[in-house]
């Protein structure tokens, strides 16, 4: 079972960049991604891995992702049993906010995960990158704090 998602949320550079670089390469289609992490305290949830993952939508919609579900359900059953919980996923908007849209809105089923969306411009460029956490039509601000790989 996945622990309550606490206000901070705990990223490398190195996961940023990775996300980022997902996030120019899919464009002008989303991105998407899993992440991994341990609750370190109450009030931060640590990210160790980020798994990107097929977007089932990149060759139909732009504005649109769907995590392949083969790699969710392995990494679901990788992850049993371990400290380490499946705490959320990434995407991308293309030419858009890092705030959820209507459609990932619509899409929060899973109110326990956070959501960290990349925004890249016109130029294939990544720039905001947020974290929320959905719950029905409420969007929940998570604070995001980077880190080196070291602390």
């Amino acid at each position: 079972m996945t622990p309550p998602m606490p206000p901070i949320l705990s990223l490398t550079q190195a996961h940023l960049k990775r996300m980022s670089a997902a996030a120019v390469a899919a464009y002008p289609a989303e991105c998407c991604g899993l992440l991994v992490g341990v609750l370190e305290t109450k009030a931060l949830w640590r990210v160790t891995q980020v798994v990107p993952t097929y977007n089932l939508w990149a060759e139909k919609r732009n504005d649109r992702f769907a995590i392949d579900p083969v790699t969710y359900i392995a990494l679901r059953r990788c992850l049993r049993g371990r400290q380490e919980h499946l705490i959320g996923h990434y995407h991308s908007h293309p030419n858009g906010p890092a705030y959820p849209s209507a459609t990932d809105l619509a899409m929060g089923f899973e109110p326990e995960l956070v959501w960290v969306i990349v925004a890249v411009d016109d130029k294939s460029h990544a720039g905001a990158t947020e974290a929320y956490r959905l719950d029905g039509r409420a969007v929940h601000s998570v604070s995001i704090q980077y880190t080196d790989p070291d602390g």
